[in-house]
């Protein structure tokens, strides 16, 4: 594969285009610019695996900071990421010296994302789905294009070549240090206790509190996601509409003891969403009817279900956001480097692309020097 610090680095990057893109206005879900695809286009010349890796990560990253992992939403976002990423990464080796450029290979992998989105989405909200599907690769194409535009002329690609591993490894080790717990300070505490295990008294007792430190930190977690994966598996088979509504605000309950803001509109557009794709599947007694379009009893019922069941697994997915990656592994190291641009961005002024522009500077080691002597003289 290539090297570590970059696959990391990169999907930081997707992660912040992300976590900029939503400043930007959002109404229906899935109708999004997809400026993280920005960062797929830049890293079309990574070696395969370490491409479809990069792919992975970007859903997974992007699934776990918003909260929704343990959602039918991150299949969603895992299968359209990697297979347009795919589909993107065949044009490039085939093609991209023949005929198709960057706006070429953009557009594809944009449409295919588009279709791959509505196609899951109808397996579970209906048929009706299918009708967004036009309006959606028309989206698209625009989409597509811009994040051509903004990979050619935004000067990321330019940074890239330039890429300093040396300076990010240790701004992001400085990070590390800046941090409020300290995770190897807790190994070397339960290395000291094993070495003085059978010692003495003292060496047996601290052996004892060694395990059981780490029974504390890590056998919680992964009780708590298979709680949540059973939980939001089980909500799929409710159809009573009372019951359901009892889940929602007891996942909304739980997201707020897990110290997570609850916000509405995403639920709202969620909502928005499913009754418009139900007007397409008229089924039952008519309730009311505007020209052709007909809103039947049953498919507002079955609306109501699937929005409550959707909205209840997605606050339930929020509890999960605590559950995160060790810093050791390559996904806890793009949330390591993600942290550092995401702090740049926000703390930066000026337009997205210049706040964005900031965040990129890979040299990070001066930038979290001068936080912590501000924290020191503070």
């Amino acid at each position: 594969m290539q090297s570590r610090n970059k696959l990391a680095y990169l999907c930081a990057l997707t992660l912040l285009f992300s976590y900029a893109e939503m400043i930007l206005p959002r109404i229906i879900p899935f109708f999004r610019l997809g400026l993280a695809n920005t960062v797929i286009l830049l890293a079309l010349e990574l070696d395969p695996l370490s491409f479809i890796l990069l792919s992975i990560l970007k859903a997974t990253a992007a699934s776990l900071t918003a909260g929704t992992l343990f959602s039918p939403f991150y299949i969603i976002s895992l299968l359209q990421s990697l297979l347009s990423a795919l589909l993107m990464k065949v044009l490039y080796k085939v093609f991209s010296k023949i005929a198709v450029s960057i706006y070429g290979i953009s557009l594809a992998g944009s449409e295919l994302s588009a279709f791959i989105q509505i196609f899951l989405a109808a397996m579970y909200l209906g048929k009706g789905t299918y009708s967004l599907l036009g309006p959606m690769l028309i989206f698209n194409i625009l989409s597509g294009l811009l994040t051509a535009f903004f990979c050619e002329k935004s000067g990321i690609k330019e940074s890239l070549k330039n890429f300093d591993e040396i300076s990010f490894q240790s701004a992001a080790a400085e990070e590390k240090g800046a941090a409020d717990f300290d995770a190897s300070a807790e190994d070397k505490a339960a290395a000291n206790f094993d070495a003085g295990a059978g010692n003495n008294e003292a060496g047996e007792e601290s052996e004892d509190k060694a395990p059981a430190k780490k029974v504390k930190v890590k056998v919680p977690k992964i009780l708590a996601a298979i709680f949540i994966i059973m939980l939001s598996i089980s909500l799929f088979f409710i159809k009573n509409l009372i019951v359901l509504a009892a889940a929602l605000l007891l996942s909304f309950t739980a997201q707020k003891l897990s110290k997570r803001k609850i916000y509405i509109l995403p639920h709202l557009s969620l909502w928005l969403f499913i009754f418009f794709s139900i007007l397409f599947i008229p089924n039952g007694k008519v309730i009311f009817k505007i020209w052709n379009i007909s809103l039947t009893q049953d498919a507002l019922i079955m609306g109501i279900q699937k929005a409550l069941t959707l909205s209840s697994v997605s606050a339930l997915s929020q509890c999960a956001v605590s559950l995160k990656p060790g810093k050791e592994t390559l996904l806890g190291q793009s949330l390591g480097y993600y942290k550092i641009m995401n702090d740049r961005f926000r703390t930066s002024k000026g337009s997205i692309i210049q706040r964005i522009k900031y965040s990129l500077c890979l040299n990070l080691f001066e930038h979290i020097q001068e936080n912590q002597n501000d924290k020191e003289s503070l």
